[in-house]
């Protein structure tokens, strides 16, 4: 076994598609690997992915600041043979481009996503609406119970649980929202667990970091051991796949990547009976081919093969670990036995006549794989995936899908453009700049002054007094700025030419400097454009900037970034559902557990154990991300929560449920409802308080009416009553008075019984006739009273 360079001079058609899945065997699969590798080598455009010629290692040096300095030194002038210069410059790159790429990733990383599942086969819509029938009759059954007053309206069955809505009108808004409640909490924790358990932060930002230095990144994922699911960042400088124009490369067919295997993996490979697939000698002789490639030592040294050491145990080759669509043509017996009874079994794949209509052929997408060892005839672990992913959709069920994604946001025609790629321009025109300044500053000489000693000496002598020597003249200048000079000669003449004696020496350096750093200004705005900071977002605003200047700075960093964004979205929905795909395939093999976080939209985030309920697991689910509440959304609906509790709007369950909802805008939502809704019971109460206290006044005032009443009737009753008694007292005593007046009439009578008997009887008859008409005098009267009385 050798290694054989391939070339532009070679040919490797793909092999035939359209044979039986029998002939799809080690040497298909090896034809196929090769083909692709020449097609991404030779024939596709240079310049993405495998391909890329050295560019993502400038790529990403240049982002951390570790590019070469060979080539500003070039640049300036530099002999590269000796390195001779007369610059004086400190060569340290300053790695100016690295604090704006972590500023852009960490913001793109503070945007994290809530995943929801939502069930879209038909098993699972029968169950969400069984579920909500459910509710609904819970909560008729609970309003009518509730209006009669019934202690039915309390039973445990149909009282009010946690993150239960309150009533139809709650549950009809929760599910316009979409809400699942707890129908599809199976899936979404699924994803989690497979999300934790692969360290999903530190993969999404090395996704952003591939995004941002080249254009493009992608993932691997499979089905482990443990049957949960795994995934892996795929290095964009190792990516091998078919030619496509969508930047989702939605439209390739085969895709994979080169990996260093070392030669000792390869001694470890078994054939399907258990023996070697290489031999030592072939190992050797491939060691031998590739000494010098790929890392490796330059030739295998005579004498190494002692003890456990073999001469190729340093060595390592180049494999394609490559992953292709094919379709299978599956062949089923489609008949009738002699009783008319349904024969219906699976064939040999291409067994029969096309024309035989006793069997039925469907095509089947599958995935292959195969390891090929680069620039040999070997490969290893090839032929059809095992757990191939699969709806559970029966118009779907025969398509599948690779377990390798790809995503690029600037990308046409195979060739892609990161952010890097952009900036290299005005990165190497910012470090020529500084370098520039540098040996400006270094070599930079101060203004000077140039001194006449001519003109400091005729100034020395005078007309009176001691003469002044130039060193006294030049320290006064020195100590307060003060120099003399003459205009005149001896003879009082004027001085032809210059008469000053000190004359200051200015240079231009500094309006040299102006200008270089004018430009470095301007590369740095540049640069800032480029990655969408301003002053605002990178946290040097300007006291005076009002709240639209802010807002519209935030918008500009955030249009920067989005094809970021964008492209990280994208691939994390399709990661979700893979991972969602392979828990469904390992739940079919076994238990699967294990522990996650749960994360809420107030960020409530709590470690729990995760069991995942097959029975719910094996369901086909809608998967859509949406973006987590901010900071100041979490802190305003908190305060907006504290708020209404504090008023007696909302209780520690309605809380609760607004802490545990995944999504802030219905979390929003359902706070707003519960607080309508309480303020409405609140108005009610308060409604009915005053009725109950409006129709006691009413009663008690009709109770004293009645009262009064009864009393003024009783009191008329009384004074007729007493009008009764007095009445008949003074008919007594009238009675008594004309008893009393017969009797002394009488008495009168019988001693004057000398008076005559006509004279005597004559008296009597007047006497009781006044008697007679006094009393019906009497009578008149009091009947005259009871009338007026009455009226």
């Amino acid at each position: 076994m050798r290694y054989t360079e391939i070339g532009s001079d070679s040919s490797y058609p793909y092999p035939n598609q359209n044979v039986p899945a029998d002939k799809k065997n080690r040497e298909w699969c090896m034809a196929y690997a090769k083909a692709s590798y020449y097609d991404t080598t030779v024939v596709f455009p240079k310049g993405v992915f495998y391909t890329n010629g050295g560019e993502y290692e400038k790529y990403r040096m240049y982002a951390m600041g570790k590019q070469p300095t060979s080539q500003y030194k070039s640049m300036l002038g530099v002999d590269m043979t000796t390195m001779n210069t007369q610059l004086v410059v400190d060569w340290t790159i300053r790695a100016v481009v690295s604090g704006y790429r972590d500023k852009a990733i960490s913001r793109l990383m503070k945007e994290d996503y809530s995943i929801v599942a939502t069930p879209v086969d038909s098993q699972s819509k029968t169950e969400v609406d069984a579920y909500y029938q459910q509710v609904r009759t819970k909560l008729i059954m609970r309003e009518i119970l509730e209006q009669q007053g019934s202690e039915l309206a309390t039973h445990p069955l149909i009282s009010l649980q946690s993150n239960e809505p309150m009533d139809l009108e709650e549950l009809e808004m929760r599910v316009q929202n979409g809400e699942q409640f707890n129908r599809s909490m199976d899936a979404e924790m699924a994803i989690e667990l497979g999300f934790y358990e692969n360290n999903y932060k530190s993969f999404r930002r090395a996704i952003y970091e591939d995004l941002f230095d080249y254009g493009v990144g992608g993932y691997r994922e499979w089905l482990g051991d443990d049957n949960k699911a795994k995934f892996e960042r795929l290095n964009p400088e190792s990516v091998v796949c078919s030619y496509a124009k969508d930047g989702t490369f939605s439209d390739m067919v085969h895709a994979g990547a080169v990996i260093d295997v070392s030669l000792v993996d390869l001694a470890l490979i078994t054939n399907e009976d258990g023996t070697p697939m290489f031999d030592d000698k072939e190992l050797q002789e491939f060691a031998s081919s590739i000494a010098g490639k790929y890392g490796n030592p330059n030739g295998i040294k005579a004498g190494t093969w002692s003890g456990f050491m073999k001469p190729y145990d340093k060595f390592k080759c180049k494999v394609l670990d490559l992953y292709l669509y094919t379709y299978n043509e599956e062949t089923f017996t489609n008949t009738k036995d002699m009783n008319g009874n349904v024969k219906f079994r699976m064939e040999v794949s291409g067994r029969g006549e096309l024309t035989n209509a006793r069997y039925t052929r469907k095509k089947i997408k599958y995935v292959y794989k195969c390891k090929w060892i680069i620039g040999t005839d070997k490969c290893y672990d090839w032929g059809k995936c095992y757990d191939q992913k699969r709806t559970v959709d029966l118009k779907k069920k025969a398509l599948t899908r690779l377990p390798i994604q790809l995503v690029a946001y600037n990308f046409y025609e195979m060739r892609a453009q990161g952010f890097m790629e952009r900036l290299i321009p005005y990165i190497d025109d910012y470090q020529l700049t500084m370098l520039k300044i540098q040996n400006f500053k270094n070599r930079a000489v101060p203004s000077g002054w140039w001194i006449d000693m001519d003109k400091l000496e005729n100034v020395a002598k005078n007309k009176g007094g001691a003469n002044m020597t130039p060193q006294e003249i030049l320290q006064m200048f020195m100590d307060s700025g003060i120099a003399f000079g003459r205009s005149l000669n001896d003879v009082g003449e004027p001085i032809q030419g210059n008469t000053q004696p000190i004359i200051p020496m200015q240079n231009s350096i500094m309006a040299e400097l102006v200008g270089f750093f004018q430009d470095l200004q301007n590369t740095v705005m540049a640069i800032e454009k480029m990655t969408g900071y301003n002053d605002i977002t990178s946290g040097n605003p300007n006291p005076k900037t009002l709240v639209p200047g802010y807002e519209l700075a935030n918008q500009s960093t955030n249009d920067a970034l989005y094809p970021l964004a964008y492209a990280e979205e994208n691939l994390s929905l399709r990661l979700a559902e893979d991972v969602y795909a392979r828990m469904q395939q390992g739940i079919r093999k076994g238990a699967v557990t294990g522990y996650a976080p749960y994360a809420g939209a107030l960020g409530l985030n709590t470690l729990r154990f995760i069991s995942l309920d097959s029975n719910k697991m094996l369901r086909d689910c809608g998967i859509m991300l949406e973006k987590k509440a901010t900071e100041q959304e979490k802190m305003w609906i908190m305060q907006m929560v504290q708020a209404d509790i504090a008023q007696g709007f909302l209780d520690t369950s309605d809380a609760i449920s607004v802490i545990y909802t995944h999504n802030p805008k219905q979390a929003v939502s359902i706070l707003a409802y519960r607080v309508k809704k309480q303020k409405q019971l609140l108005q009610k109460n308060q409604l009915e308080t005053i009725k109950a206290n409006n129709e006691g006044s009413q009663q008690a005032a009709l109770v004293a009416g009645q009262i009064t009443e009864k009393q003024k009737m009783m009191d008329y009753a009384h004074a007729q009553e007493m009008e009764k008694i007095i009445a008949q007292k003074e008919i007594a005593i009238a009675q008594m008075k004309i008893e009393s007046a017969e009797r002394i009439a009488l008495n009168n009578d019988m001693a004057k019984t000398s008076v005559s008997e006509t004279t005597g009887q004559a008296k009597i008859v007047s006497t009781h006739m006044a008697s007679q008409a006094a009393i019906e005098k009497q009578y008149v009267a009091n009947q005259k009273q009871k009338e007026t009385a009455s009226v």
